[in-house]
């Protein structure tokens, strides 16, 4: 809820509890007046929109407005992959960033469920996404201003080369964010088998 608009329903139910306490109750307007600033604080306080990372309030979360700043630079940088999944320049960068978006897409959701997890992540963040945005973003702005140079040309495969590399790069930071999810299932499939042994066994 933006700044303007909580201002405007605190004033306005300010100003409703004023004019029924002071013209329809006849209150002294002091009271009046003091009572409608505390409903205006009031409804000010809580209509403040509530900052989460997935359904975790970033107050809830060690470092929470850092680890959100993160998440919000994250889903800009998968913006620009985003569109150059949708834009037509080549047929094989356009594939490839579109899978790239998907599985970022994937993580991003899981870090968005898992946000302690984020801080694990920094290095992919920091460097990975970023670095892939960059490259895709330079990449469409050359072919955009000279799509028939040589030299902006060659850069395709390079550029399909580097978003393979990337996506090996997202999958292996989300394979290591999983990695005690996985064994956890395992831990619970060999309790699972062991009891299951040891009851055929009596």
């Amino acid at each position: 809820m933006k700044e303007n608009f909580r201002s405007f329903i605190s004033f306005l139910a300010g100003i409703i509890v004023f004019a029924l306490l002071y013209f329809k109750a006849d209150w002294h307007i002091i009271v009046s007046g003091l009572i409608a600033v505390l409903i205006y604080g009031a409804v000010f306080l809580f209509t403040k929109p509530v900052k989460r990372i997935g359904n975790t309030p970033v107050d809830n979360i060690k470092g929470g407005q850092e680890l959100l700043q993160i998440m919000s630079d994250a889903h800009d940088d998968m913006q620009v992959i985003y569109k150059a999944s949708q834009l037509s320049l080549d047929a094989d960068i356009s594939e490839k960033a579109k899978k790239l978006h998907e599985l970022g897409n994937r993580l991003l959701t899981y870090l968005d469920n898992n946000p302690k997890k984020i801080s694990s992540a920094r290095r992919f963040f920091s460097f990975y996404l970023d670095t892939g945005a960059n490259i895709l973003n330079k990449y469409m702005n050359l072919i955009a201003s000279n799509p028939d140079s040589p030299q902006v040309q060659s850069l395709t495969p390079e550029t399909a080369r580097a978003l393979d590399i990337l996506h090996d790069a997202f999958m292996k930071q989300f394979n290591k964010l999983m990695q005690n999810e996985v064994m956890d299932v395992e831990a619970d499939i060999n309790l699972l088998e062991k009891t299951l042994h040891l009851e055929e066994g009596l």
